[in-house]
């Protein structure tokens, strides 16, 4: 689903350069192609992102204000199972017949759904889906609905094919080191255990010690935020949670039913030294504004979130309002990720934060 309706669920991209001046028609050099091409191979082209069957890409159709709204789209035709079974039992019984016999082997069988596939599939509609990208042209930004790391890497090779080159994925460990100029190496993990020793092996990737601390931050803080050239933010740090702790065999725990972030077992989990790696966001600002989703940490993707209501009336200002709000939460996710930095970074704020996270630990545990 595209970024102009609806809950978004992508990660962030920055750009390495600018986008050349020719990017549309670039773009349009690699559109997709009409879909009396499409056969039961996967065809990728680009498409705007306003629909899947909009092949025309220019300014017209793609870009909205500062923002570029394109999608790699896939087509591909599908024979459903139960048709293609059911039409090659069909023709087998037939060759059966045919021949006298009880039975077919096996190279028989496979040549027979082999031509069945091949009749059947010019007389099946395309199936369409899409990977969008939302491009800030002033930030440098790109919003990509991407999730999985094979999504990544082939929206990023279509994408270098046509303006060669890539863009960067804003995972916590690349966020740390292009934007805020610290090695991701030297951001030590805090055991946040009161049962643990200060430097008894403290695990976890950093967006989940990142997300662990917010959780504790928020709660230290009553949920207000330091204050931003944006405004007064307040967080809310929700259920469902999920825990985990690096090492062999299952060491994940999802928390969903009642009140996971008070319950017995998100204390436990901590406990044990788990760290949280997916919790739901409610971020507000003033009256009725808020932004909602579930952050996965340890890439930071960001599933289902929901803008605040608009105003805008007209269809391109509903665009460009959303993908303002958009860069809204982006911008105060990053510089709290950014106090996180300053704070586990800094020896005496990260045994500040040490302390104070086991003793709440310790506390929430007894209750």
């Amino acid at each position: 689903m595209g970024f102009d309706r609806g809950t978004m669920t992508f990660r962030v991209c920055m750009l390495p350069k600018e986008l050349p001046k020719d990017t549309l028609e670039r773009l349009a050099a690699n559109a997709a192609r009409s879909l009396d091409y499409v056969t039961d191979e996967p065809e990728w082209g680009w498409v705007s992102g306003r629909f899947l069957l909009e092949t025309d890409i220019n300014a017209d159709t793609c870009k909205f204000g500062p923002i570029l709204h394109i999608c790699l789209r896939q087509a591909e035709r599908k024979v459903p199972s139960s048709l293609l079974n059911a039409e090659c039992k069909l023709e087998e019984l037939a060759q059966m017949r045919a021949r006298n016999l009880d039975h077919l082997n096996r190279k028989i069988m496979k040549e027979i759904k082999e031509d069945v596939k091949k009749r059947l599939v010019s007389k099946m509609p395309p199936s369409l889906s899409g990977i969008y990208a939302a491009i800030d042209t002033v930030t440098g930004y790109l919003y990509l609905s991407a999730t999985s790391e094979k999504q990544l890497e082939l929206f990023s090779g279509f994408f270098d094919k046509a303006l060669d080159f890539d863009p960067l994925p804003m995972t916590p460990d690349n966020l740390a080191s292009v934007k805020y100029n610290t090695d991701p190496l030297s951001i030590p993990a805090v055991n946040v255990s009161p049962e643990l020793g200060d430097d008894q092996g403290a695990t976890g990737l950093l967006g989940e010690n990142f997300l662990t601390w917010l959780w504790f931050f928020q709660e230290s803080h009553n949920g207000i935020l330091p204050p931003t050239r944006l405004g007064d933010f307040s967080l809310l740090v929700d259920g469902p949670l999920t825990f985990v702790a690096e090492g062999d065999g299952a060491f994940d725990c999802s928390l969903k039913k009642g009140t996971p972030t008070n319950s017995a077992e998100a204390r436990a989990s901590m406990m044990v030294g788990k760290k949280l790696r997916r919790a739901k966001l409610v971020l507000a600002r003033n009256q009725g504004e808020e932004w909602s989703c579930t952050l996965d940490a340890s890439q930071f993707v960001i599933r289902g979130l929901k803008l605040p209501e608009g105003e805008a009336m007209d269809p391109i200002d509903i665009f460009t309002e959303r993908m303002a709000n958009l860069d809204i939460f982006r911008q105060v996710i990053f510089e709290l990720f950014h106090l996180y930095l300053n704070t586990v970074t800094n020896p005496e704020k990260r045994k500040e934060y040490q302390n104070a996270v086991k003793k709440w630990v310790a506390e929430h545990a007894q209750n």
